[in-house]
């Protein structure tokens, strides 16, 4: 069982000013349906580049106060009350696309457009990004990794999606 540390590590964005803080904060405790996940990599991305100057695209992607990192990979370290298939020990991917699973897109099987999209490491519906040491999950939004993958190409699991997801609505057919 991994021995979790009482405080942690993170970067944390909380003005419109360039750069990130490095602090330290209190570990936090997974509630619900939500994981504590010891981060064992996370990557940056082109949308990491807005965030840290706070550019104008960043005022329409983020809201502060956050931590950076979308695109991220960890282990369960622990769990809430009623988290229903992972476990301590299980090595997930981060699926930082929040969607509501409400909304009509959601419905229609187009998560990757709800209407109500928050976001990990972007402030949006949470705080929680992949730049520090443990990091928050809801369950629902984390990839058991099945497959003897490393963390790095775990993290690149993301961004491979959009591509994939881009390729499946073009309808492109390789032959």
């Amino acid at each position: 069982m991994e021995n979790i540390l009482n405080k942690m590590t993170t970067l944390i964005k909380r003005n419109e000013e360039e750069g990130y803080e490095c602090i330290q904060i209190p570990v936090p405790d997974p509630v619900d349906d939500e994981v504590l996940i010891k981060v064992t990599k996370a990557a940056i991305c082109g949308s990491d580049i807005n965030l840290y100057k706070w550019n104008d695209v960043a005022k329409k992607i983020a809201a502060l106060p956050f931590t950076p990192g979308h695109e991220a990979s960890g282990i369960v370290v622990k769990t809430g009350a009623n988290v229903k298939d992972l476990k301590v020990g299980d090595r997930i991917a981060v699926e930082n696309h929040f969607y509501c699973g409400e909304c009509f897109q959601c419905k229609e099987g187009r998560g990757d457009i709800c209407n109500i999209m928050n976001q990990y490491g972007h402030g949006k519906g949470t705080e929680h990004g992949g730049c520090s040491q443990y990091s928050i999950v809801p369950e629902k939004y984390c990839y058991k990794l099945r497959l003897d993958i490393s963390d790095l190409d775990a993290v690149l699991l993301e961004p491979m999606g959009v591509a994939h997801n881009s390729i499946e609505q073009l309808q492109v057919h390789g032959e």
